[in-house]
């Protein structure tokens, strides 16, 4: 029985027949930009969810300014 690895780039979803071949290709102009448009659209999504956390936050804020201030009103 003989065990083998896998070298798939997700990028194009190629295989890849050693090491050397998939590490060349990783430094190749198109995996590149394939990268940064990744990173880049992580990146968005991370600003998205902390936009709506920090959002949530304010809201949590204010409520609980409102019952403050209705502590001291009594």
């Amino acid at each position: 029985m003989e065990i083998s690895f896998s070298l798939v780039c997700p990028c194009n979803g190629k295989l890849y027949k050693s090491a050397a071949t998939l590490k060349a290709h990783h430094k190749s102009q198109g995996h590149i930009i394939w990268e940064q448009n990744k990173d880049q659209k992580d990146l968005t999504v991370k600003i998205n969810r902390l936009e709506n956390e920090n959002g949530h936050l304010r809201r949590l804020n204010i409520l609980l300014m409102e019952k403050i201030s209705e502590m001291k009103l009594i």
